[in-house]
């Protein structure tokens, strides 16, 4: 009971069930078995994803275990083998030479239970209620322990390997559900940015390292039909699928304003009262920005998101400083929504992105400061990418927040 309970606060401490069931295994051997081994796959498809021994020297000697599972001509089937046909589980309760003889698949499956002294073994089907069978898993008393199995082990192994199909299953649900997050969020970005003369954008994405927290970030760069260039870049609160969708909604609810409002004060108004029929209680951080190519300037207003950040003439100035409260709320906003404009000069370099950027250590002034180190390089405002020049410049190591980034020079 006390392995039962321990072995289901290892199944449900990690999504990882590779690493998972190689620690069940290993704590399997410290109190209910001699060899422990978990195969996953089907027949001619098999693969150890967990085993151990008692003693740890002979755990790589476990590797060779998936090797022996074919049967010789005339030969019964391996246990593993008859277990994942059968689905039903394997028993033997004593393990001697005689039963080795008469049960081994091959020449090299009886020399391993020989050399292993095998002495007693179950093989339980590991079951997926989502997958079916999966795979086996496979408990071995033996002769250094000097014990043996017996019908009461039967429905214990049982229920071990049902605890491991469900992390298994529940695994690879998760796994499922973040591949179609980061897909949908990954075709919600632009394929290409828009060229204009006299300006050079690049862009940089990258999820979370911790693919639970697959989020709503975004960037956007698009020509209006008048010629001037829009450009949008925020970040939906939550996580997973419902967050992709929702960014993917707010990028083109923004998408159309443009094209519909060039006032962009009035803009961010029309979005936060679409955002707000759909999202219910979520919110989300957004800055808009509009470039007209002619006269050179940029028109910046921003919803609870960092600040863009302009590099001129050796200074960097946020440019929106005083935002209103992010979509959702821009209604609570005490004052209207405040457009900053400035004329650009070549050479200017600005810097859209998303917080995490700036927090990948939890540290906010930190990442800004690093931020703000980074535009004043022109090693980095001069890179073939700068977008990528900065992501590397800010973040040293895993971060759990999805990073977006966009980037424009004035050439």
């Amino acid at each position: 009971m006390r392995f039962l309970v321990a072995a289901g606060e290892l199944l449900s401490s990690s999504l990882n069930y590779r690493t998972t069931l190689g620690n069940v295994c290993k704590a399997a051997v410290d109190s209910i078995a001699d060899i422990c081994v978990l195969d996953l796959g089907t027949i001619g498809d098999v693969n150890a994803y967990g085993a151990a021994h008692r003693d740890p020297r002979q755990t790589p000697e476990l590797d060779a275990m998936t090797s022996l599972l074919h049967s010789d001509p005339g030969r019964p089937a391996h246990p593993v083998c008859s277990v994942l046909e059968s689905g039903k589980t394997f028993f033997a309760p004593i393990i001697d030479d005689a039963w080795i003889e008469a049960h081994a698949a091959n020449r090299r499956h009886a020399e391993f239970m020989r050399a292993m002294e095998y002495r007693s073994m179950i093989v339980v089907p590991v079951r997926s209620q989502i997958w079916g069978l999966t795979g086996a898993l496979t408990l071995v008393r033996t002769r250094s322990s000097g014990e043996t199995y017996d019908a009461n082990a039967i429905a214990f192994a049982e229920d071990l390997g049902r605890r491991c199909g469900i992390a298994i299953g529940k695994a690879r649900l998760h796994s499922q559900m973040i591949d179609v997050a980061e897909r949908f969020q990954r075709a919600a970005l632009p394929a290409s940015l828009p060229a204009l003369p006299n300006f050079r954008l690049n862009r940089f994405y990258e999820a979370a390292d911790a693919a639970l927290l697959v989020g709503g970030d975004w960037y956007d760069a698009f020509l209006l039909r008048d010629g001037r260039m829009g450009l949008s870049i925020g970040d939906v609160a939550g996580h997973g699928v419902e967050a992709a969708a929702l960014m993917s909604s707010v990028r083109d609810a923004i998408r159309m304003a443009l094209v519909l409002e060039p006032d962009l004060s009035r803009l961010l108004e029309s979005v936060d009262y679409l955002f707000r029929s759909e999202a219910g209680e979520r919110f989300c951080t957004a800055a808009i920005a509009v470039i007209d190519p002619e006269s050179c300037t940029i028109e910046v207003a921003s919803a609870g998101h960092p600040s863009p950040l302009l590099w001129e003439n050796g200074e960097v100035r946020e440019l929106a400083p005083h935002g209103v409260p992010p979509l959702g709320y821009v209604k609570l906003a005490p004052q209207p929504v405040e457009v900053d404009e400035h004329r650009l000069q070549p050479g200017s370099m600005i810097v859209f992105y998303t917080d995490g950027l700036i927090e990948w250590e939890r540290n906010t002034a930190e990442g800004l400061d690093a931020l703000h180190r980074a535009l004043h390089d022109p090693a980095i405002r001069a890179a073939d990418d700068p977008a990528l020049a900065i992501r590397n410049t800010c973040i040293k190591g895993p971060h759990s927040d999805d990073v977006a980034i966009l980037t424009v020079r004035v050439i």
